[in-house]
């Protein structure tokens, strides 16, 4: 194997989305997936799918020669099967010309590659005509774009085997219809190398920040869910601002579950205050990126322990992790 530039090989991998698409780091869920890889793996959700809506983890490559890619694998789990799998993406460039470039794709419906409910793994190449390509500036290629063709024919192609791969991606949707449900991928291994997936430096768990208000009900006494989960995931709380309109005091509760108050379970209990027009209509608790987290799953509650009906404000913000 031949690299341009001995440094290094294989760059820190990048978790990238589009469209519906959600990408984040994981290291804890229900779903056994700490069973293989390193501790950490790449969740990606592409949601629902209308022929854009895609996640991934690009591994950057330090200028591989097309002929010098001779084996990859991987391994990930799917919440669902789907008809697709995770598949791979070569990106590959003309190395004395950055005009010149193709995406490789692996199909991802291909014959070879699993696409089940629960653990799946696939090993590059499977000698199936499987790829296709687009790019800019193929002038000389004998291969066609958007036509399906074996790794080994890009190999051996006149233009292509010339160029260098600066990028492997590892893709989860692109599909035109349905709903493209969690996949963690877990496991990626190229040419021989392993290539650690971990967050890089001022990355965490999890997906975007989100915020979300919600007011008492009638009567406030009542526990309402302000944030529910996805089923694989847990709610990690950032900061809460609790206000009043009601002169009535009353303690407002955040806690984890379905409890039918903070007390059920003092073990879920998040923040709580008494507030009142009369002497403090608000409150404001900051936990920062380290919060309090939840169960795989489960629900925040919210509520007063006296009714002041619909005059107090939750707002909560978070992320799912």
């Amino acid at each position: 194997m031949k690299a341009h530039v001995k440094n290094w090989l294989f760059g820190a991998p990048v978790l990238r989305s589009g469209g519906a698409g959600i990408a984040g780091w994981c290291k804890e869920n229900s779903l056994s997936q700490w069973q293989k890889g390193g501790g950490w793996t790449a969740n990606l959700n592409s949601g629902s799918q209308s022929g854009d809506d895609w996640a991934a983890a690009f591994i950057p490559v330090n200028e591989i020669l097309v002929p010098d890619l001779e084996a990859a694998m991987w391994s990930w789990y799917q919440t669902n099967a789907e008809t697709y799998g995770i598949n791979i993406v070569i990106w590959a460039h003309d190395p004395t010309d950055f005009d010149k470039r193709i995406e490789i794709t692996q199909s991802g419906s291909a014959t070879s590659l699993e696409h089940a409910s629960g653990w799946n793994a696939h090993e590059f190449p499977s000698g199936d005509a499987e790829f296709f390509f687009y790019g800019e500036n193929t002038t000389g290629t004998g291969l066609t774009a958007g036509v399906n063709y074996t790794w080994a024919q890009f190999q051996a192609d006149a233009l292509f085997k010339n160029w260098a791969i600066y990028r492997i991606s590892f893709e989860w949707g692109w599909y035109s219809t349905g709903t493209f449900e969690d996949a963690w991928l877990a496991e990626v291994k190229i040419n021989g190398v392993y290539v650690p997936l971990v967050p890089q430096l001022g990355e965490r768990a999890g997906g975007e920040t989100k915020t979300v208000f919600l007011a008492t009900p009638n009567p406030s006494t009542t526990k309402a869910t302000i944030i529910t989960p996805a089923a694989t995931k847990r709610v990690r709380i950032h900061s809460i601002f609790m206000n009043t309109a009601s002169a009535t005091a009353a303690q407002f509760e955040v806690y984890f579950g379905t409890g039918a108050n903070i007390t059920s379970d003092p073990t879920k209990a998040i923040a709580a205050c008494t507030l009142d027009t009369d002497t403090q209509a608000f409150e404001t608790v900051q936990f920062g990126n380290d919060g309090p987290i939840g169960g795989i799953g489960e629900v925040v509650s919210i509520r007063t322990a006296t009714d002041i009906t619909t005059n107090g404000n939750f707002t909560i913000v978070y992320h799912e992790e």
